[in-house]
């Protein structure tokens, strides 16, 4: 069970602090049940409503070690190689690898977007907005738990990352 304070990586959000622990909440006409109450360090406003009893889709921010053993890692994960004619089928495939709350597999989605918008653009095409958008998501996952876990902010994380020449920017920013 996770304490008011503490940092938790939930899916698409990245880092969130719990805000509240054990809030009775009745949504949509369905039976009071308790909830984590969350707050996305990167997004300020907004609450996040998370049923104590789906406590599996929240985990614990990684350590700072692990952190810079992920980024000493990351030469080493390989792209992923999925292709589709079906542009659908394809983001649904990298959508389904980012909402298993994995920063492996969001740097792998990372890193093969990244690889597919420099092959566009090596054609001199306008990279597919799809691969932007997903490459963003990928990256924001990436910036905001490692920014997390080694306790900076997340344009340091970027100079760490281009150090290991890595340059996972944003696509907005590119």
């Amino acid at each position: 069970m996770y304490q008011v304070d503490d940092k938790v990586i939930y899916a698409n959000y990245g880092v969130c602090i719990v805000k509240e622990t054990n809030a009775h909440i009745s949504m949509m006409g369905n039976e009071d049940r308790p909830y984590y109450i969350l707050a996305a360090t990167r997004d300020k406003g907004g609450k996040i409503y998370v049923p104590m009893d789906k406590e599996d889709a929240l985990r614990p921010v990684m350590n700072a070690e692990d952190a810079r053993a992920l980024i000493d890692s990351f030469e080493g994960i390989e792209t992923d190689d999925f292709k589709d004619s079906n542009s659908r089928t394809v983001e649904d495939h990298f959508k389904k690898m980012l909402r298993t709350n994995d920063i492996r597999l969001a740097l792998k989605v990372a890193k093969t977007m990244r690889k597919r918008i420099r092959e566009q653009e090596a054609k001199r095409h306008i990279p597919s907005s799809m691969y932007t958008r997903l490459y963003d998501q990928a990256t924001h996952q990436v910036r905001s738990e490692v920014s997390a876990a080694l306790e900076i902010d997340e344009a340091e994380v970027d100079a760490i990352l281009k150090s290991h020449d890595l340059d996972i920017e944003s696509q907005a920013e590119a």
